[in-house]
């Protein structure tokens, strides 16, 4: 019984782990994104989408930001989309920031029809990996909508609960270990997410 989109731990036993293996345990080859023009997923395969200076902006319902167009599969009616997003080191500064997504469905004329925000993000930090920010979304009946971000967020902050200690082993034998931490993360205008979605057989399943 897979978790709901709005509370991805509602499976009754199901920790963040569990759902954080179901969902991004099993990574898929990933692609780079066309650097212009709308970007065509296809299910079980991720795509790495930039979000950077040369990205076009346009208006939206929560203000003004960079943005990128993803069209869904043709007669594809339900959706789960799974979003990471990686955080990256701040230009001439100290720390990682990351890339608050959005979602905006969109018309046939491409006018805004809905607004969702992807939430929770959940920390994912590992030795030896790049910290990222993951979250799922469901979208029903939709052919194409918009990643961007709310400027309004711009300078405000991630901040994730007290991560419990880490213990894991090196390929020398020994172990690597960290202390319980709580990670605070810039929101940026600018960023990189890795996008994959799944067909699935009804409204609201796959998260």
């Amino acid at each position: 019984m897979p978790a709901s989109a709005s509370n991805p731990f509602a499976v009754i036993g199901e920790t963040y782990s569990d759902w954080k293996d179901r969902l991004f345990g099993k990574p898929h080859p990933t692609v780079d994104a066309p650097a212009e023009g709308p970007i065509a997923l296809q299910p079980e395969h991720a795509t790495r989408i930039p979000i950077d200076k040369s990205t076009p902006e346009r208006e939206f319902p929560k203000g003004k930001s960079g943005y990128r167009v993803i069209d869904l599969p043709a007669g594809v009616e339900h959706v789960a989309v799974r979003v990471q997003i990686t955080a990256l080191p701040r230009d001439g500064m100290f720390g990682h920031q990351v890339f608050k997504p959005y979602f905006y469905t969109l018309n046939d004329d491409d006018s805004v029809r809905d607004t969702i925000e992807i939430k929770p993000l959940h920390l994912d930090i590992r030795p030896f990996r790049r910290t990222r920010l993951l979250g799922c979304t469901t979208l029903d009946k939709v052919s194409r909508f918009a990643i961007a971000t709310v400027p309004d967020v711009v300078g405000k902050s991630y901040e994730s609960e007290v991560r419990d200690a880490i213990k894991a082993p090196t390929q020398s034998g020994f172990y690597y270990a960290t202390d319980a931490v709580k990670v605070k993360l810039p929101w940026a205008a600018t960023g990189e997410l890795v996008l994959e979605i799944t067909e699935e057989s009804a409204a609201g399943k796959g998260c």
